[in-house]
């Protein structure tokens, strides 16, 4: 990456002036991703029954019909189907070749399947569509058998509970990498981070944006995140790629549909905006960048972040995994990246890990003409290696 003529020689701070007309920001994703879990509060009873006045139920009704015509819904509903009372399962937990290879057929009956299915990986929508089921409880795992999971039941009788558990679901997870494989996972991270913040901010423009702004904004947070030259069109075409499968993943959800190149959210899509602010919460102290990957969690805490929230962060985030584990993904991190404060803060991570583990991978950072000196002042501070006890 450091060699890369496309990146930035020197990294440049991101303005408020700067900032795009609809913005997939990280910090505002970690806001939202970190709401999701409250709406599950709102799942427990048919929607419909909560709703105070006539007007309301009525209008809860109507959003229920739309969820449970949604395309993405029905496919889901179809695996339920075909699961029926239980399918044999591999040690994965995913269907069975033969078995997936019918399914396939009852989700797109007039699509062409390869020749050689040898496993359901090779059927990438059958397989999105399965483990998003799983990962949304409405398929669960018995002994060597797949079966119905506990609400399965929701998907017939309260299709908006359903539809919002499987789109908080998919936010969690991820609408583009979540489910499906194959994609850059720098870009996808990225996206998919701010996708419940994209609904947020269509729904404060008004509930129609430009998808143009979209993409605009999209590319402006990987220029800003990943250093990529404004003018890179190669690297823009990629983004904008990527943009619009997420915006033709949310149509299939039902929550926005597309009129004349502007993206406009539907009143499913409304409404589950409308949640994920109303349960946000601005204080980072709530962010929870455990389970991120190194990288972002530099960025989140170079860029948003007073030191000491930062350090707390990081060292929550190497408590949490392996020390070799963490040792060589903010090694990578460091190596990825072209910010010195993203190094700095990096070695400060390593000082939150067993010396033993950490140090043999800070002696490879010698090798990177950038990090060389950083590496270096960092193993002259950790002093002479301990010697070994005497025998006895």
């Amino acid at each position: 990456m450091a060699a890369d003529k496309r990146r930035r020689t020197q990294p440049r701070r991101r303005q408020p002036s700067d900032a795009p007309l609809v913005p997939l920001a990280t910090g505002v994703a970690d806001e939202g991703l970190a709401a999701l879990d409250e709406i599950q509060r709102l799942l427990d009873a048919p929607l419909a029954e909560l709703m105070g006045t006539p007007e309301e139920q009525a209008e809860a009704e109507e959003l229920s019909r739309k969820a449970s015509a949604a395309p993405a819904m029905a496919r889901l509903r179809e695996v339920v189907a075909f699961v029926g009372k239980g399918r044999p399962a591999t040690q994965a937990g995913n269907l069975k070749s033969a078995d997936a290879v019918v399914l396939a057929q009852r989700l797109a009956p007039s699509e062409q399947l390869p020749d050689d299915v040898r496993s359901m990986a090779d059927l990438p929508e059958t397989a999105h569509a399965f483990r998003w089921a799983a990962a949304a409880e409405f398929l669960a795992w018995r002994g060597t058998r797949v079966v119905p999971g506990p609400l399965a039941p929701d998907l017939e009788r309260d299709p908006l509970a359903a539809w919002l558990k499987a789109m908080v679901t998919l936010l969690e997870n991820g609408v583009l990498d979540g489910f499906r494989q194959g994609w850059r996972k720098s870009y996808v991270e990225l996206l998919d981070a701010g996708a419940a913040g994209l609904l947020v901010a269509v729904a404060e423009a008004g509930g129609t944006v430009p998808l143009a702004a979209i993409d605009e904004g999209a590319w402006g947070q990987v220029v800003a995140a990943y250093g990529y030259e404004p003018d890179d069109d190669a690297e823009r075409t990629h983004v904008v790629g990527l943009v619009r499968a997420m915006v033709d993943e949310f149509a299939d959800t039902g929550v926005v549909v597309r009129h004349d190149d502007h993206v406009v959210l539907t009143g499913l899509g409304g409404a589950l905006a409308a949640m994920v602010a109303f349960t946000s919460d601005d204080d980072e102290d709530d962010l929870d960048l455990v389970d991120t990957d190194a990288q972002s969690l530099l960025l989140v805490c170079v860029e948003e972040m007073e030191p000491d929230d930062a350090r707390d962060h990081l060292s929550a985030w190497c408590a949490a995994r392996p020390a070799e584990e963490a040792a060589a993904e903010l090694c990578e991190a460091m190596v990825d990246d072209e910010d010195p404060d993203v190094w700095d803060l990096g070695f400060e991570a390593l000082d939150m890990i067993d010396r033993a583990v950490a140090e043999p991978a800070v002696r490879r950072l010698r090798s990177h003409r950038g990090l060389r000196p950083r590496a270096a002042e960092w193993l002259r501070r950790q002093g002479p290696a301990p010697s070994a006890p005497a025998p006895g």
